[in-house]
């Protein structure tokens, strides 16, 4: 059933069913075989012209009596070549048996019927112009990359490959109509550049058929449709032409094409994210056809160029994006964290309204109101945060016409016309406000954006507009409309804005008690701990004395034990659990070594860690052992030597070796004092250890086990050496991780993090629901977990890893730690904005070796 070409007018223009015309353009002919039976279905009029004269009736015939054996088994394999899907296959020059004729193919298949479209065979020249067209095109585009660049070479490129006499790069605007952008011509034509097109140009069946079929050539506008044979009854399915080259055209858009001095066109679909982007606009003065070649090649190119317009939209949003976090950063630099958050936002809205072109931004947070710049005034502020919170609730929400929005036209329409809102509180409805003014410019249109109603024999007839002269229409009451890329500066705006605030103002009232909890623990801790040194200070004192020879040894000796102490007593301050076995050594140390004898004593073992308990019994053992080999051993003199090392044994306990050499000849003790009592019972007592001693002549030796209860493992940074992770991009290897995290552009970050860790996959949830789903499906092999996740926590992820063992950390925006509930005290903790050291840091601390 063809369609009535008399039948479009101003209730179905935009219904008119292009894609089921019944006919064809007449450079070419068409063989419609049902799937199902192997039969010919449907042939256009014209066949004849390209099988030769036979006069044949084709139809329920089978292919190969219509094209000879030869040519359908070459039709066969080129459609099972080119797969599933609708992609045309191509069979070149095709000889059509005893009737001499040649014709180029192109097969495709679609809802049960596979369809064969022919046209003359392309010329030598073609053939090896297609040959070079797709690779020299590509070469050049790919070194544009910014939009101005691309589009003006692309212009110059297609017309000088395929002869045009104009070429144009359109894009679709926010509105549906679209912009010439680039333009290449020939030097007698007006141009079109920078002109509009309206909506109504490119109906919405056209849009879909544009992204269906990337290249659409007409090779003149004045053709007569050549039907398809038989005509089909009311009863059978229409022939769906969508992916046909030959497709016939409306007449509607052939007037158009020639009111506006146009013989012959062909369109190149811009598609991104499978939406019509814009179209590369092809028009020539005389009939001009192009071969199914140089059609293929378009259409790779097509492909390509479509492609290089989505990574450039994407490098544009993603740099956009960076930039606004660096400018945040120093937006909030220096500021006072006692300050209220409302008051940092309040007192540099200037520099938040220079983050987005606009011309004035408002905060409102916990009912009040502050502005800079161009904003609505104060008596309408209410309403329009009550129209806000309606539009937007958690989300961005941007509009260019707020008088439409809100009804006011005295408020809003001239001044204040455009308005984008960011929610930046997860408890309250806050937000922070762009303004923009009015945009009362003048749109250049190619000919009035109405079309003309005609009165003919059928009717209103719905013709194309008669005239392109430059037509203008004045844009009042909106504003330049908020863009992608305003929109993405939005969302890092949003996740910034919202952790700060989060880390002042949304601790909750469990956090508070929390705090005071912790308060009352320290307090008590502190005076657990005074006590315990008062009466230790009390028992060295007493034992100094009784064991001393006179007073000035009491100083010295009480002084050195007291220093001892004290030094014991920073270290288990300075960490969270005692100290670095190796630091403890060296302080002591470094009050015997001298510069003229800088290897007098030499200290060697791996980085070892001791319990807040070990190092202060530690620190007194070598104070004494240090200050009676100052007295009596090696130090003594300034030949005497004295080597320290250690290690952990099979046990997993610290063994450390004292060995003096060089000094005066060692006698043993007739007396045993405070010192000697001190060495030997306090690591049997407290630690469980053992100390042997040797009073060779040679020099005293000792052999001293810490027990490994009292140890625990320190990073290399700890113990003074090589700081930088160098394994961190092999740390993850393999690994599939979880990353939990609801602000998108922070989850991209740590996302490439852990990829470039080594992590094979990174799975990606926002929120616990998705988090506890992925886990059920795969169990991961570890996991980054942001604690807050907006208005929830991910303690419930983590309870889950837990359950089934699986190693985590934690990532947050707060400066301290009385985020982390008590239960998860022990997790390590990542500051955002992570980075990658500090990440390998964490993860190495829980991933098992």
């Amino acid at each position: 059933m063809s369609y009535d070409r008399t039948k479009v007018d101003l209730t179905n223009c935009d219904r008119e069913p292009i894609h089921i015309p019944g006919s064809i353009q007449p450079h070419g002919a068409m063989v419609v075989v049902d799937d199902e039976t192997g039969l010919v279905s449907f042939v256009s009029a014209n066949v004849n012209e390209f099988l030769g004269d036979t006069n044949r009736d084709y139809h329920g015939t089978e292919l190969a009596d219509v094209v000879g054996a030869s040519v359908a088994h070459n039709v066969a394999n080129a459609v099972a070549k080119a797969g599933s899907g609708q992609i045309a296959a191509v069979v070149l020059k095709a000889d059509m048996g005893d009737s001499g004729v040649t014709a180029d193919i192109t097969v495709h298949r679609y809802e049960g019927r596979t369809f064969l479209e022919f046209e003359r065979p392309a010329s030598l020249e073609d053939t090896e112009v297609a040959l070079h067209l797709t690779q020299s095109l590509m070469k050049r585009v790919d070194a544009q990359k910014d939009f101005d660049g691309l589009f003006r070479t692309t212009a110059r490129l297609i017309r000088a490959m395929l002869g045009y006499d104009r070429v144009m790069v359109y894009r679709f605007l926010h509105n549906g109509a679209g912009r010439v952008v680039a333009e290449a011509k020939e030097g007698a034509l007006e141009s079109f550049m920078g002109q509009h097109f309206p909506v109504s140009d490119i109906p919405v069946q056209a849009r879909k058929l544009y992204v269906r079929n990337w290249v659409r050539v007409i090779g003149d506008a004045s053709f007569v449709p050549v039907p398809l044979q038989p005509s089909i009854s009311d009863e059978e399915a229409p022939v769906d032409l969508s992916f046909a080259h030959l497709r016939s055209v409306s007449p509607i858009h052939c007037e158009y094409l020639q009111n506006m001095g146009v013989a012959a066109s062909m369109s190149i679909s811009i598609v991104v994210d499978g939406e019509l982007w814009g179209l590369i606009a092809c028009h020539h003065n005389t009939p001009k056809h192009l071969s199914i070649p140089l059609r293929v090649a378009t259409e790779m190119f097509a492909q390509y160029f479509s492609l290089h317009v989505a990574t450039i939209e994407n490098r544009a949003q993603k740099a956009a994006a960076l930039g606004t976090r660096a400018r945040l950063d120093a937006i909030i630099a220096g500021v006072d964290p006692a300050d209220p958050v409302e008051l940092t936002l309040r007192t540099r809205l200037r520099e938040f309204s220079s983050l987005i072109a606009s011309d004035g931004a408002g905060l409102w947070t916990q009912g009040e109101w502050a502005s800079f710049g161009v904003a609505p005034p104060e008596d309408v502020v209410p309403s329009l945060m009550q129209l806000i919170s309606h539009k937007a609730g958690r989300n961005i929400w941007d509009t260019q016409d707020l008088r439409a929005e809100t009804g006011n036209e005295n408020a809003y329409g001239s001044r204040v016309a455009g308005m984008l809102a960011i929610p930046i509180s997860v408890s309250a409805p806050d937000f922070l406000v762009f303004f923009r003014s009015e945009e009362a410019h003048q749109i250049e249109w190619a000919g009035e954006p109405r079309k003309n109603i005609e009165l003919t024999e059928s009717g209103e007839r719905l013709t194309p507009r008669g005239s392109f002269e430059t037509w203008r229409e004045d844009v009042r009451h909106k504003s330049v409309p908020w863009t992608d890329a305003d929109l993405v500066v939005a969302d890092a705006i949003r996740g910034y804005v919202r952790d700060v605030m989060l880390s002042h103002n949304d601790a909750t009232e469990e956090q508070r008690e929390k705090t005071e909890d912790q308060r009352k623990l320290l307090n008590s801790e502190l005076n657990h701990r005074v006590k315990n040194i008062l009466a230790l200070v009390k028992s060295i004192a007493t034992q100094t004395g009784a064991n001393s020879l006179s007073v000035d040894d009491y100083a010295k000796s009480f002084e050195g034990r007291l220093r001892a102490l004290s030094y014991a007593h920073d270290q288990s301050f300075a960490g969270t659990d005692g100290g670095e076995l190796r630091g403890l050594i060296e302080a002591e140390a470094g009050m015997h070594r001298f510069a003229q004898m800088p290897d007098r004593i030499t200290i060697g073992g791996d980085p070892v860690g001791l319990t807040e308990r070990a190092f202060g019994v530690i620190a007194l053992l070598l104070h004494e052992m240090m200050t009676n080999a100052a007295k009596y051993g090696s130090l003594s003199v300034p030949s005497g030597k004295l080597d320290i090392s250690w290690s952990i044994n099979a046990e997993g306990n610290c063994e450390l070796s004292w060995v003096e050499s060089g000094g005066p000849e060692v006698v043993p003790p007739t007396r045993r004092g405070f010192g000697s009592n001190l060495i030997e019972k306090t690591i049997s007592h407290d630690l469980g250890g053992t100390v042997d001693i040797n009073f060779a002549p040679a020099g005293l030796r000792a052999r001293i086990m810490v027990p490994g209860k009292h140890l625990h493992a320190v990073a290399e940074r700890d113990a003074g050496q090589q700081s930088d992770i160098t394994v961190a991009d092999e740390l993850l290897v393999g690994l599939r991780v979880l990353l939990v995290e609801d602000q998108a552009l922070i989850a991209m970050d740590t996302e490439e993090l852990l990829r470039t860790m080594g992590a094979s996959e990174v799975v990606v949830a926002a929120d616990v629901e998705t988090a506890l789903d992925k886990i059920a499906e795969t169990v991961p092999a570890c996991a980054v977990l942001d604690l807050n996740l907006g208005s929830t926590s991910s303690e419930e992820v983590a309870v889950e890893l837990e359950r089934r063992n699986v190693p985590y950390v934690f990532a947050t925006g707060y400066r301290d730690s009385i985020s982390i509930p008590d239960r998860f005290s022990s997790v390590p903790v990542v500051r955002k904005p992570v980075a990658m050291s500090a990440l390998a840091i964490a993860l190495q601390q829980v991933i098992p070796v």
